[in-house]
């Protein structure tokens, strides 16, 4: 019976982590828009908007997604932006791979967009697209296991025997 009600409230963490995510998203995209479409600055753009996102995305999850595990500690904020530095990195590394090595270019994707959408969704913006969801999975698993992790329940301890 623990395990069913362990099992729901895992989900329900995941649900809550991915609607903050969808939150954190649209702040991160609407930066990167703005910043890349006015100004050409695609990897800039991508680091300010994360950053944005991840004001958003500590704001939110720690007051609502993990709020049963916040210490709300100076070790809680530095793995928490640890976290985030690494999932900003696989997403860069992401954007720079697929625009310099997939080949994903205003020009290829002009050739499948349709013309409504062509002057805001460029190459770049699917490269932010797909390297978002890789960065998702880093961020939940590195938040999870590192930042929020589970307190222990009174009279446990934390060793294993």
């Amino acid at each position: 019976m623990a395990r069913n009600e362990e099992a729901k409230k895992t989900l329900w963490q995941i649900a809550k982590f991915a609607i903050v995510g969808v939150l954190n998203t649209v702040v991160d995209f609407a930066v990167f828009q703005t910043l890349n479409l006015t100004l050409g600055w695609v990897y800039a753009a991508q680091v300010l908007g994360y950053t944005a996102g991840v004001i958003n995305s500590y704001l939110w999850n720690s007051n609502w997604t993990f709020r049963e595990q916040r210490t709300r500690s100076f070790r809680e904020i530095a793995l928490f932006l640890l976290v985030n530095l690494a999932s900003l990195g696989v997403s860069l590394g992401m954007i720079w791979l697929l625009r310099e090595k997939a080949g994903i270019t205003n020009a290829w994707v002009a050739g499948w967009m349709p013309k409504a959408l062509a002057g805001f969704i460029k190459g770049d913006t699917v490269c932010k697209l797909i390297a978002t969801v890789v960065a998702i999975a880093v961020n939940y698993v590195g938040n999870r296991l590192f930042v929020f992790k589970s307190k222990p329940q009174s009279g446990e301890t934390t060793e294993r025997a």
